[in-house]
């Protein structure tokens, strides 16, 4: 998990600083306490950074879903769970892309109203060209390696939902009668195991690889951050010892 990525953990002194402080207030009775800048930054970031941790590990889960072949003792149909965890999947991978932009935002301080509102992310990279150019190409770079499933992605965040051929031929199965004229016709050329194996092929080499990739580029983005997290806590350390 990135959370655990050196220059994310660095700052967990700070974060247990500020925790330990909200707890002692709500011990005694208070519902506010005063945390330093740096500390509120620490927070800030490890957040964003769990944000993105959260959402590829349920990419990961989708992915174990998605090369199940059955789903005992449910009462929806393999077509309904398959289309279910397709469309968690999409959703949770542009979420990652959208919660990177958001990390390199609040790394240079940036008000949150302004960077999770819609033309955020432009506002970000825009800032980030002269902040920090590397860091603004390997968001380029997330962009450019989801570019391929924006489009099923978009239909799904729009209510259209996730459909391919495969899967609407499984579902005509379904949700006709066994033996009906329309069903032996398909399972004459296919039998339902083999169409359900080639609806699992598809999904997984369409989504399967994009998961390393955008995890790789993840941590490289916290790599190119770094200047920034170990600049502020060397200010920090300095001005405590004086």
């Amino acid at each position: 998990m990135h959370s655990e990525h050196p220059k994310v953990k660095q700052f967990f002194p700070l974060i247990t600083e500020s925790l330990s402080k909200g707890l002692n207030a709500l011990s005694d009775g208070e519902s506010n306490y005063e945390a330093s800048a740096i500390e509120k930054y620490a927070q800030d970031i490890f957040s964003r950074v769990s944000e993105i941790d959260n959402a590829i590990k349920s990419m990961s889960i989708a992915i174990e879903y998605l090369k199940q072949k059955n789903y005992e003792n449910s009462e929806y149909s393999f077509s309904e769970h398959h289309t279910f965890h397709v469309e968690n999947f999409l959703l949770r991978l542009t979420s990652v892309v959208d919660r990177s932009y958001l990390l390199a935002g609040s790394t240079m301080v940036m008000e949150n109203h302004i960077i999770e509102k819609l033309g955020g992310k432009r506002k970000v990279s825009s800032k980030l060209l002269d902040f920090s150019p590397r860091s603004e190409a390997i968001l380029r770079k997330m962009d450019d390696a989801i570019e391929h499933l924006r489009s099923p992605r978009n239909k799904v965040a729009h209510q259209a939902g996730y459909s391919r051929k495969s899967l609407c031929v499984l579902q005509t199965i379904e949700n006709s009668e066994a033996e009906s004229i329309s069903v032996r016709e398909i399972t004459d050329i296919m039998s339902y195991d083999q169409i359900k194996d080639a609806v699992i092929d598809e999904s997984i080499d369409k989504f399967e690889t994009v998961l390393p990739v955008i995890d790789n580029l993840v941590e490289k983005l916290i790599d190119s951050l770094s200047f920034v997290y170990d600049g502020l806590l060397q200010l920090h350390i300095t001005s405590k010892s004086k």
